[in-house]
């Protein structure tokens, strides 16, 4: 503490020498100057005191015939002295100051933690809803409500913990653990042909199989029946059926290629542009935009981080090409390129687990398109459900 009152009151080193230097420390001391870091060497005093004491001193060094020299200045009234005329440099120290103390007391960043299924949008509007993103004060974060209003928002959350770590939000969920669904066991029900084929595999859970490997089945056509009969008790019994019954089918599909495409392409103009972001403020990097009647944009975000911590603060960069439409005639050759696209969207429409066993295809051309036919041979899990109706109503 004493070092500290003596830096804020500002210390003189000096040198004193000739003259009669027993005198001089009397003088000093009947003054009331107060002397540190006393040595002497060779004839010249080294010694140190306090501004004030310093002024005293000269009067003493005159009566004595010493001669005082300065030799260094420390302190914060010297350190004042130095910097007076910048005033900038004392805003921008108050500035810096104010900030780092308002981004230590804020969010940086919001971090989810623990989902799968519930996406990290999905919580954070949440939040955004409730007054909660990047920029609120910590001590303005209700953890008991917010999570409340999770909870009532979002039903599929069995559990979560908010927390704050550091600038940064962290959510900790953990999702509902849903039961396999398995529509065939909501309610009493048949097994029914999804589609026309041939059965190859049937594996019967419950209720009583109707078909035989080898059949041919119609679509709709009863596979399995939930409803059994028993002879013992002359009566019949209510089932949820469930099976498996993969069969060899065939379906056809087709697609439709105008002879007259019309396609966005890319005119070679792309121009740049770049926002700060600092929490939710955006502050715009350029001047003028483009004037592209058609364009396409992609975002990159550039995060600042120091020592992989992520800063309030961050730079997008938006890349905009210039498109325009062309028109282009066709041949079937370049006709068949965009039926194969619409052909891979048929195939990922399929159920899971079909096999495709052989595609063949087929063009006709006609006056303004190409039509392109393809005929599948499956493999694939035909049975459906179908409710039965007990006393005119429908089981569920």
């Amino acid at each position: 503490m004493s070092k500290l009152l003596i830096y804020i009151g500002g210390t003189i080193e000096f040198t004193a020498q000739g003259g009669f230097s027993e005198r001089f420390l009397n003088l000093c001391h009947v003054k009331g100057v107060k002397l540190y870091h006393l040595t002497e060497k060779d004839g010249v005093l080294y010694a140190a005191t306090s501004l004030n004491s310093f002024r005293k001193i000269r009067r003493c060094a005159t009566r004595s015939g010493m001669r005082v020299r300065i030799t260094e200045k420390k302190g914060l009234p010297f350190l004042y002295a130095r910097f007076a005329g910048r005033t900038g440099l004392f805003i921008g120290i108050a500035i810096a100051c104010f900030l780092l103390f308002f981004y230590t007391r804020s969010v940086w960043s919001i971090e989810v933690k623990g989902n799968t299924k519930i996406s990290d949008e999905a919580i954070i509007t949440v939040l955004n809803e409730n007054g909660v993103c990047e920029g609120v004060f910590k001590n303005q974060i209700d953890q008991k409500r917010l999570s409340y209003q999770l909870y009532e928002a979002i039903p599929e959350i069995s559990w979560l913990n908010i927390g704050v770590d550091g600038s940064k939000l962290c959510v900790n969920v953990r999702e509902v653990v849903q039961k396999p669904e398995n529509k065939d066991a909501e309610g009493i029900c048949n097994i029914v042909a999804a589609s026309d084929g041939v059965i190859d595999k049937i594996t019967v859970y419950d209720g009583e199989n109707k078909v035989k490997e080898g059949y041919g089945v119609k679509k709709g056509q009863l596979l399995v029946s939930g409803v059994i009969y028993h002879e013992t008790s002359k009566r019949n019994t209510f089932h949820p059926s469930r099976a498996d019954i993969y069969a060899f089918t065939k379906r056809t599909h087709t697609v439709s290629v105008p002879k007259v495409h019309t396609k966005t392409v890319y005119t070679g103009e792309e121009k740049q542009y770049k926002v700060l972001r600092i929490f939710r403020l955006r502050m715009p990097l350029y001047i003028l935009r483009d004037r592209f009647a058609q364009k396409e944009v992609s975002l990159i975000k550039k995060e600042m981080k120091i020592n992989g911590k992520l800063l309030p603060f961050s730079i997008d960069c938006y890349a905009v090409k210039e498109m325009t439409k062309k028109r282009e005639k066709l041949t079937a050759k370049s006709a068949e390129a965009l039926a194969r696209a619409e052909k891979k969207k048929i195939e990922n429409k399929l159920p899971a687990g079909t096999k495709i066993l052989s595609v063949k295809k087929s063009v006709t051309e006609k006056k303004n398109a190409f039509v392109f036919t393809f005929r599948y041979e499956l493999y694939e899990n035909i049975a459906k459900t179908a409710p039965i109706e007990i006393s005119g109503q429908k089981s569920e």
